[in-house]
C-alpha cells in the first residue's frame, strides 16, 4: 500500500500492452513546436512522415519547442497516438488513419516518380523475420 504522496513507477516506457493511457494532445500544438520538429526532421535524409515520441518537463516549454528529448522516432508505421485516447470515437480514429494512409500513399507515389522502388516481397519478409528474431533479445519494458 502506497502512503499519501509516495510515488511508484508503473512502467518506464509507454506501451499499450503495459497499460499506458494515451491522451489526445493536439490542442497543445503550436507553430513553435512544429518548427522545432521540422528542424529535427530535416536532418534525417528522406524523412517525410513520422511521429516523435518525446519527454518534456512541462507543456509550456514544449509548446515553445524547447527542452524536450526525443525518445523514439516512428516512421510510416507510427500512427497518431491520439487515436488511442479513450475519448476518440472509432469513426474519428479511422478517419485519422485514412488521412495518414492517404498521405503516405501520396508520398510513396512522389518517391516512385523520383525513381525510388519498393523492396521486393522476399526482402520484406526476410526483414520481418530478422526483426522478430532481434525482438527476442530486446530488454523487457519491466
Amino acid at each position: 500500500m502506497l502512503q499519501a504522496g509516495e510515488t511508484f513507477r508503473l512502467n518506464f516506457a509507454g506501451s499499450h500492452s503495459r497499460g499506458t493511457i494515451f491522451r489526445n494532445g493536439n490542442t497543445y500544438i503550436t507553430q513553435s513546436l512544429c518548427d522545432a520538429f521540422d528542424k529535427v526532421a530535416k536532418t534525417i535524409p528522406e524523412f517525410y512522415f513520422g511521429r516523435f515520441d518525446v519527454r518534456f518537463p512541462d507543456f509550456h516549454t514544449l509548446q515553445q519547442g524547447k527542452h524536450f528529448k526525443i525518445v523514439e522516432i516512428n516512421g510510416a508505421g507510427g500512427e497518431a497516438t491520439s487515436i488511442w485516447d479513450s475519448a476518440t470515437s472509432l469513426g474519428d480514429a479511422y478517419k485519422t488513419l485514412i488521412r495518414q494512409w492517404s498521405l503516405l500513399y501520396r508520398i510513396g507515389a512522389l518517391n516512385r516518380a523520383r525513381g525510388f522502388r519498393p523492396v521486393s516481397m522476399a526482402t520484406l519478409f526476410k526483414n520481418y523475420r530478422l526483426e522478430k528474431q532481434l525482438s527476442q533479445i530486446y530488454p523487457l519494458t519491466e
